[in-house]
C-alpha cells in the first residue's frame, strides 16, 4: 500500500517532467522563429544622387522558404542587374550558412522612398528607407534644358521653336557633354505624346566645346519632329546610360572593361505649342514650309519640237522644312492635239543641320499630233511661308511650244499637171508566132496553176494564225482579276471595325489601306487622295473625318454615317466591270 508522502513525490516528478518538456518544446520554437527571420538588407550607401547607381543587398544566415519576390522594388527603382550568391564557414565548429542577394538599382526620381518588405516564401524581410538627392555640383553651371548637373558628365536639349504650326517642321537637339571616359554607352530614342507624328534623326555629330574654362567632348543628334495633331506636344526625355570612368581593366577578371559605374541621365521633357491651320485655307492645299519652288527642265528645245517625236518635261517640286510624302501632285490640264503621259513621281529627302528639304520629281512625256504653236497653262502650288506666316504661290509661267513637220500625212497628193504626165514607153511588137509559143508553154505545163493555188492558201492560213495568237494572249489578262477580293473585303472589315468604335485615327489608316488595293493607287497616303476616286455620297464624309482629325477643337467623332456609306462603295475593279457590261 503506498503512503501519502509517496504519491505526492511520484505527482512532483511527473510535474517537473511536463515542465522540462514544455520549456524544451518553447526553446525550440522560438530558436526556429528567430532563425527564419534573421534576414538583414542593407544598402552600398546612402544617401544616393538621382543618376547614380547603387546596391541594394539581402543576406539570410540560413535557408529561405523560398526564392524572393522583388516586385515591390520596380515601383521607385529601376534594376539594372542581379546576382545571388552562397557562402558556408566554420565558426567553433559549427557550420553557418550565408546567402546574399545583390541588386543593382538606379532611382526613377528624387525624394524618400521606402522599399516594403520582401517576401521570401515565408520568411520576410525587414523594410529600408532610402534617401534619393538632386544630382548637383558646386563648380557646374546649369545649362537650360539638362536635368542632372554632374560636373563632369551632363545632358542639355533644346528645340528651334516653342510654337509652330500642325504638320510644320520643329528641329529638336540633344547634346552629351562630358570629360570622363564612358564605356557601353547607349541613348534612346525620341518620342513624343502625338503617336502620329513624323520623327527622323537629321545629324549625328562628335566635337569639343568649352563651358566655364573646362573643354568637353560633345556628342550631338539632332532630329525633325512634324506634329500631325493641333494643341500641346511633349517631348519626352531622352535617356543615357553608360558605365563612367571606365579605363583599363583592373585585373584578369575585368577584361571586358566593366568596373565603372553605371549611370543614367535624363533630359528634362520640353513641351511645345501646335497651332491649327488658318481657317481660310483648305486643309488640301495646307503645305507649311520655309521656303518653297518649282523647277521646270525640258529634255529639248521646245522651240524645235517635230509633230509626233516624245519631249519629256520635269518639274521639281523642293520645300524647306517638309518631306518628299508631304507634298502633292500636280493637275495637268489636257491640251487639244497633245498627248500626255505623266510617269510615277520620285520623291526624296535631304537632311542637315538645320531640317529636311524634301523633293518631289514628276516627269510627263508630250507627245505633239501635228504641227502648230501649244500653249502649256500656268502650273501654280499653293503653301504657307512659316517665316512670315503668310499665304504663298509658287508659279511656273505658261509655256509656249513650237512643232514642225507632220508624223503622217493625210492630205493627198496635188494632180499633175499636163505637161507633167509622163510619156507611155513605147513597148516592141509582139508577133502572133511569139503568143503562140506563150500559149504552148502555158498549156503544157498546168502544175503552176496549183502551186499558186497552194501558196494562196498558205498565206491566208498564215494571216489566220497571226491573228488569232495576240488575241488568245490577251484574254488571260481580261478575265484575271487585278486584285484580291479577298484582300479587299479584310481591309474593308478594318475600316468597318474602327468606324463602329468611332476611332478616327484607325479608321483613317484602315480606310487608305483599303484605298489603296481596292482603287489600284499605291501612291495614296492620305485621305484627300481617296476623294478622286470614290464616290461623291462618300466624298463629303471623308472631308467631316479629315477635319475631325486635324480640327482645333475636341470633337467627338461618330464613325456611323461614314459606315452606312461605305458599305455601298465599291472597288474601281467592280466599278469597271459594272461600266462594261
Amino acid at each position: 500500500m503506498v503512503s501519502n508522502k509517496q504519491m505526492n513525490n511520484i505527482r512532483c516528478t511527473s510535474n517537473r517532467q511536463y515542465l522540462i518538456y514544455g520549456l524544451f518544446v518553447i526553446s525550440t520554437l522560438f530558436s526556429s522563429i528567430a532563425a527564419a527571420a534573421n534576414i538583414t538588407v542593407s544598402t552600398s550607401r546612402n544617401p544616393i544622387s538621382l543618376d547614380d547607381s547603387f546596391h541594394l543587398i539581402y543576406e539570410a544566415n540560413s535557408s529561405v522558404d523560398e526564392d524572393p519576390d522583388f516586385t515591390p522594388v520596380y515601383k521607385n527603382f529601376d534594376v539594372l542587374s542581379s546576382s545571388q550568391s552562397t557562402n558556408m564557414r566554420s565558426v567553433n565548429g559549427s557550420w553557418d550558412l550565408k546567402k546574399t542577394w545583390d541588386l543593382t538599382v538606379i532611382a526613377k526620381d528624387i525624394g524618400q522612398f521606402t522599399v516594403p518588405p520582401i517576401s521570401f516564401g515565408k520568411d520576410v524581410s525587414p523594410a529600408i528607407r532610402i534617401t534619393i538627392i538632386n544630382s548637383s555640383s558646386p563648380n557646374s553651371v546649369s545649362p537650360s534644358g539638362q536635368a542632372s548637373i554632374p560636373a563632369k558628365i551632363f545632358l542639355e536639349t533644346s528645340i528651334d521653336k516653342k510654337t509652330g504650326w500642325v504638320q510644320s517642321q520643329f528641329v529638336y537637339t540633344v547634346r552629351l557633354l562630358r570629360t570622363v571616359s564612358i564605356a557601353g554607352a547607349s541613348l534612346t530614342e525620341l518620342t513624343t505624346t502625338d503617336p502620329d507624328a513624323i520623327t527622323q534623326m537629321i545629324s549625328e555629330d562628335n566635337y569639343q566645346t568649352t563651358r566655364n574654362g573646362i573643354r568637353y567632348e560633345v556628342f550631338e543628334r539632332r532630329y525633325a519632329i512634324f506634329p500631325q495633331k493641333s494643341g500641346e506636344l511633349r517631348i519626352n526625355p531622352v535617356v543615357f546610360e553608360g558605365r563612367v570612368n571606365s579605363t583599363q581593366a583592373r585585373s584578369i577578371f575585368d577584361q571586358f572593361r566593366m568596373s565603372g559605374q553605371m549611370k543614367r541621365l535624363r533630359s528634362k521633357a520640353i513641351n511645345i505649342t501646335i497651332k491649327p491651320a488658318p481657317a481660310t485655307i483648305n486643309l488640301q492645299d495646307w503645305l507649311p514650309a520655309s521656303d518653297l519652288r518649282l523647277i521646270e527642265e525640258w529634255s529639248d528645245d521646245t522651240q524645235d519640237l517635230k509633230a509626233g517625236e516624245p519631249v519629256t518635261r520635269t518639274i521639281m517640286i523642293a520645300a524647306e522644312g517638309l518631306t518628299g510624302v508631304q507634298l502633292p501632285d500636280l493637275p495637268f490640264d489636257d491640251i487639244e492635239g497633245m498627248k500626255q503621259y505623266p510617269d510615277k513621281a520620285v520623291i526624296e529627302d535631304k537632311p542637315d543641320t538645320t531640317g529636311i528639304t524634301g523633293y518631289k520629281q514628276i516627269k510627263v512625256a508630250l507627245i505633239p499630233a501635228k504641227a502648230g504653236t501649244y500653249i502649256l497653262p500656268e502650273v501654280k502650288l499653293q503653301w504657307w511661308n512659316t517665316r512670315t506666316n503668310k499665304k504663298e504661290i509658287a508659279r511656273l509661267p505658261a509655256t509656249s511650244i513650237k512643232v514642225t513637220g507632220s508624223a503622217t500625212s493625210d492630205t493627198p497628193p496635188a494632180p499633175m499637171k499636163s505637161d507633167e504626165i509622163p510619156t507611155p514607153v513605147k513597148q516592141p511588137a509582139t508577133t502572133d508566132k511569139t503568143l503562140a509559143n506563150q500559149t504552148l508553154i502555158d498549156d503544157s505545163k498546168p502544175y503552176w496553176k496549183w502551186l499558186a493555188l497552194f501558196f494562196a492558201l498558205a498565206w491566208l492560213l498564215t494571216l489566220i494564225l497571226y491573228f488569232r495568237k495576240p488575241l488568245s494572249r490577251q484574254k488571260p489578262q481580261k478575265i484575271r482579276p487585278p486584285v484580291s477580293t479577298q484582300s479587299i473585303r479584310a481591309l474593308a472589315s478594318d475600316v468597318e471595325k474602327n468606324a463602329r468604335k468611332n476611332d478616327a485615327t484607325n479608321t483613317r489608316n484602315a480606310l487608305i489601306e483599303w484605298a489603296r488595293l481596292a482603287y489600284g493607287d499605291s501612291d495614296i497616303t492620305n485621305l484627300s487622295q481617296i476623294n478622286k476616286y470614290c464616290s461623291p455620297r462618300l466624298e463629303p464624309f471623308i472631308r467631316q473625318l479629315n477635319e475631325a482629325l486635324y480640327s482645333t477643337e475636341e470633337k467627338n467623332w461618330d464613325g456611323k454615317a461614314l459606315l452606312r456609306v461605305f458599305s455601298e462603295e465599291k472597288p474601281l475593279s467592280e466599278k469597271q466591270k459594272n461600266e462594261s457590261s
